[in-house]
């Protein structure tokens, strides 16, 4: 690819992945610095049927409202896999951004013309739809290591990595624009305005998805429609096939792989529990995202600082995962994960000290401030994106979506636990629950990683393939466009 054709396929990435995702990076963030807003719309909402609610109570139902995320997100990822495999990768990104839409358009009336239940069903459907966009838009940018150049996605194996970033970039970019959004100095005081901007948005997301090309490898390979593949290629790449590589789909694209398949092959049943690893160190940003200010205050920060501390977060998280993108192509993606795995799992304990420390030295909670933009960083930097995208570079191209898809359900399902108990076990015994809920499951599944995970970047998947059998791979099996190797790619190209 030239310099002005990577420049426009990185264009496009970014204003689809910004759109797409924005939905689920804004309203996943506005709820944590907006909480006192919506205690008071809760309250409010409530009494008309003549409750009161405790601190406790209202901890439980906050958790409830907020944990219809994870069902729906599990449910979507479930979904995902059969729109992105029968109606195509734009196809599917463009039906769960179509019902972000609508989802968007029931959280300004649930909030405008007051409704608990409608607020909950709107949570539920948003996060249906955020898994839908999610993986389809990680499907139609990740590239595909083989050697047809027709059998890959939308972007060439050199900028798998970056593509793959786009993702996270945006929902750390719209979750700080949330978090911004949610403080009681710009919108977090008008709930209506709050959640319609996310209104105007959502809609933008299903325009910008009509006019791009479907993926080129689901044209070739379930459409067998070489011509389309190749006006795909071009959209987003700007180069022209090879003849004879439109006729030939190669052994890797055969039939779509099932369930049944990746828990009865070994090395398949070993690639999906390490990317539910890489996922469960990461599953604790959740209680961050959703959380982090008033965890902050229960840790004696007063409601300004706590609140803007949330918010500053989101913004290292955003720079963070800028300098991740530069990172994630020059340095390999096990050292990646380890080193982040490690900082993050730091940051959550020193939180936990500093917290239950503070009662006896008040000074202590500066070690919570610096624990909350520790683990946002180091999130962002890297664990968060591979934790996302690990599972499609461990698996061939016939189980890919399905791998990736069944491990993002089993975490969000994990997730939906972990995070509905931690407000209420926080009001039992303090921060102590993030040390039994994340700080020691975290630990146990990067021991896991650190033993058992190969390396991907740019890497065949004929090589990981024989990495995770527990083969040493041949002296030869050598990094793509490594800049220290001088390898012919053609003999990489035969060994895939």
């Amino acid at each position: 690819m030239s310099t002005s054709a990577r420049l426009r396929l990185l264009a496009i990435g970014a204003v689809l992945s910004l759109l797409s995702i924005f939905q689920m990076g804004y309203a996943t963030a506005f709820p944590n610095t907006a909480i006192d807003a919506f205690r008071d719309y809760i309250n409010e909402t409530v009494a008309d049927y003549g409750y009161t609610l405790s601190t406790e109570t209202f901890s439980w139902v906050w958790s409830a409202i907020l944990d219809t995320w994870f069902v729906g997100f599990a449910v979507g990822s479930c979904l995902a896999p059969i729109l992105a495999d029968r109606m195509g990768r734009k196809s599917g990104l463009l039906a769960g951004n179509a019902l972000n839409a609508v989802s968007a358009g029931l959280s300004f009336c649930a909030v405008t013309w007051p409704s608990l239940v409608l607020f909950s069903i709107s949570r539920l459907l948003f996060s249906l739809a955020a898994a839908i966009s999610m993986n389809c838009l990680i499907l139609l940018l990740q590239a595909r290591s083989c050697k047809q150049l027709l059998s890959s996605e939308a972007s060439p194996v050199s900028m798998r990595g970056v593509m793959s970033f786009y993702a996270e970039m945006a929902f750390v970019v719209t979750n700080l624009f949330g978090g911004m959004a949610g403080m009681r100095s710009i919108l977090g005081t008008n709930l209506p305005m709050l959640t319609g901007v996310a209104v105007v948005l959502a809609v933008a997301s299903v325009l910008v998805v009509i006019p791009v090309a479907e993926s080129p490898q689901f044209l070739l390979n379930k459409r067998n429609d070489t011509e389309a593949a190749a006006k795909a290629l071009f959209f987003y790449q700007r180069v022209a096939p090879v003849e004879e590589e439109c006729l030939d789909k190669g052994a890797e694209n055969e039939a779509a792989g099932s369930i049944m398949e990746i828990f009865r092959t070994p090395h398949l049943r070993k690639g999906l529990l390490l990317g539910l690893c890489a996922l469960q160190v990461a599953v604790s940003i959740w209680p961050i995202v959703f959380f982090s200010t008033d965890l902050l205050r229960r840790a004696g920060i007063d409601d300004d600082l706590s609140e803007l501390v949330s918010t500053i977060m989101l913004f290292t998280s955003t720079l963070c995962t800028c300098v991740g993108m530069v990172l994630v192509e020059k340095i390999g993606r096990r050292t990646l994960l380890i080193i982040s795995s490690l900082v993050n799992i730091s940051a959550l304990l020193l939180f936990v000290v500093s917290a239950e420390i503070t009662p006896f030295y008040s000074h202590a909670n500066i070690g919570c401030i610096v624990a909350i933009m520790a683990h946002g960083g180091s999130y962002s930097i890297a664990l968060g994106p591979i934790a996302w995208f690990i599972v499609s570079e461990l698996m061939p191209i016939n189980v890919r979506a399905t791998g990736q898809s069944l491990a993002l359900a089993v975490n969000q399902t994990i997730a939906l636990l972990l995070v509905t108990v931690t407000l209420p076990l926080h009001d039992r015994i303090g921060a102590w629950s993030l040390l039994i809920l994340f700080v020691v499951p975290g630990t146990l599944a990067l021991i896991a990683i650190y033993r058992y995970l190969p390396e991907t970047r740019a890497t065949p998947i004929d090589h990981v393939i024989l990495a995770l059998k527990g083969i040493k791979l041949p002296a030869d099996a050598l990094e793509l466009d490594s800049p220290r190797k001088t390898l012919n790619k053609s003999k990489i190209y035969e060994a895939e």
